[in-house]
């Protein structure tokens, strides 16, 4: 990307992607470096899970954030976009890892922690947005 930092609007859904390489891992998952996205649930719902190739066991839950905030954008910088190897904002998918509650309404999306993923080289990272103000459990019923 050209500018220090480019503005990255989400595609507009997951779409379903074969194999996810995170170089670095995951924070709190390091080793977990290969990863399927699926669908979850509904065909047309925002919903995907981020599933550990080498062990199923571990997986994410997963969906574009515009569902909730359309208003979220993320200012990328060049050393995220490098690690990935995004050069154009219209290849990266902007997805927000959802931890669910016993309730419904109890389900929060990680807004501090973006995954982002280049469509065309299906290589992965989550970003750390520490100078954003988001949150990481920012409840999904606030924002609907």
């Amino acid at each position: 990307m050209s500018s220090p930092t480019q503005a990255v609007a989400p595609v507009a859904a997951a779409v379903d992607v074969p194999e996810l390489v995170f170089a670095s891992g995951l924070p709190g998952f390091p080793g977990e470096r290969r990863f399927a996205l699926v669908r979850w649930g509904a065909f047309e719902g925002p919903y995907s899970l981020m599933v550990d190739l080498d062990n199923p066991d571990v997986r994410f839950l997963v969906m574009p954030p515009y569902v909730f905030f359309p208003d979220y954008v993320v200012d990328l910088e060049d050393s995220i976009a490098a690690k990935v190897h995004l050069e154009r904002a219209e290849d990266c998918l902007l997805l927000v890892i959802v931890t669910l509650g016993s309730t419904p309404e109890e389900a929060t999306a990680n807004l501090l922690g973006p995954v982002v993923i280049n469509l065309k080289t299906r290589e992965g990272m989550q970003a750390v947005l520490a100078e954003s103000g988001h949150s990481t459990r920012v409840p999904l019923r606030a924002a609907a």
